[in-house]
């Protein structure tokens, strides 16, 4: 399976969460790009077997509900692990259909985006805060997955033959020869539905608070330029050092804006909402950022008029450029925030 890699071509650190989501999920985690055929075959086998395995599933906890639908009770208590199940059926096995896009991201991501400790240790902790809710979360999810290994135990002790959902077979399925294979591909679907929920959690977090740390790193650079401009420049030349440097800072944010528009389009399923938030006030405050850069200083310090003119076209167009703040969208509906999640919990 993919292993991410920074650009120096060493293995990239990925959290607990995410390298857990790689080992687990063998249908959503991608391929090495260079995998041969057969081992693309076996994986493409697998994912096939992996569909019909949840069309099973589907059929028998829906024929829960059908055989419960005149107890309300009962029915109730099957219906949220199948309502689950088919989400992260259409959701698990479309990112199946687009590993490659996937790896794409992953590989942009780390070329691009990445924050290393090494590089900006204060940025990187500051991440690693941010997404502690998530791995928390995270950790509560794992925390339901090994609850799933108390039910053969509690059905050894009390003699029973139960599954781990809520499901009715068309045949005696507890049957010896049938119980096993069932009970194990219940394990197997818990796993791979446990760990889409935190792995996905995970990668997006990931992705925006990396991203967020970059703009910030953005805002940094340009307040750092400016004032070493205006200490060592001289009058004549320090609007033209300034424009390059501004030019420079232009086209990192237009390539960040060109990954949050990647990553928009890549998946707009997940409601993150505290880290939304983050990367809205960011990329929210990035037309200040360029407003508030001491370019007036600068251009208090030139002689130069013709490249005076120039930079201060240059400052209106960075301005209006991120006049507009970028957003990740749930389905292009709502702006994933804080906001919008806690409105949904409400409605």
């Amino acid at each position: 399976r993919y292993r991410p890699r920074l650009p120096g071509g060493e293995l990239a650190p990925m959290p607990w969460p995410v390298s857990l989501y790689r080992v687990l999920n063998h249908v959503a985690w991608p391929l090495e790009a260079e995998s041969g055929c057969w081992t693309v075959f076996l994986d493409r086998l697998m994912i096939f077997l992996g569909f019909l395995v949840f069309c099973e599933h589907n059929e028998v906890d829906f024929h829960y509900l059908i055989a419960n639908r005149q107890d309300m009770d009962n029915m109730l208590t099957g219906l949220p692990t199948y309502l689950i199940l088919v989400e992260m059926q259409i959701r698990c096995f479309q990112l199946a259909w687009h590993k490659d896009r996937f790896r794409a991201l992953l590989q942009r991501f780390y070329a691009e985006i990445y924050v290393s400790e090494e590089m900006e240790p204060h940025l990187f902790a500051s991440i690693q805060r941010q997404m502690l809710a998530t791995r928390v979360n995270s950790t509560v999810y794992l925390l339901a997955l090994l609850n799933f290994f108390l039910v053969p135990v509690t059905n050894v002790i009390y003699h029973r033959r139960e599954m781990l959902y809520k499901q009715v077979y068309p045949f005696d399925n507890t049957q010896l020869h049938f119980f096993i294979p069932l009970l194990v591909l219940n394990f197997w679907v818990g796993f791979i539905i446990t760990s889409m929920l935190f792995g996905e959690l995970n990668v997006m977090g990931e992705l925006m608070m990396h991203l967020n740390a970059r703009y910030i790193q953005l805002g940094q650079d340009l307040r750092r330029s400016a004032q070493m401009l205006l200490k060592k420049s001289s009058s004549l030349n320090v609007a033209i050092a300034y424009r390059l440097n501004l030019t420079h800072i232009l086209r990192t944010n237009a390539a960040l804006r060109d990954f949050v528009w990647f990553l928009a389009k890549f998946m707009e399923l997940l409601a993150l909402g505290m880290l939304g938030s983050i990367l809205l006030k960011t990329t929210d405050e990035l037309g200040m950022m360029y407003y508030t850069a001491d370019w007036e200083q600068v251009i208090h310090q030139s002689d130069n008029v013709g490249e005076n003119v120039k930079l201060m076209k240059l400052v209106t167009l960075a301005i209006q450029l991120n006049s507009r703040p970028f957003f990740i969208t749930g389905l292009n509906y709502f702006r994933v925030s804080l906001t919008a999640v806690l409105k949904i919990i409400q409605g």
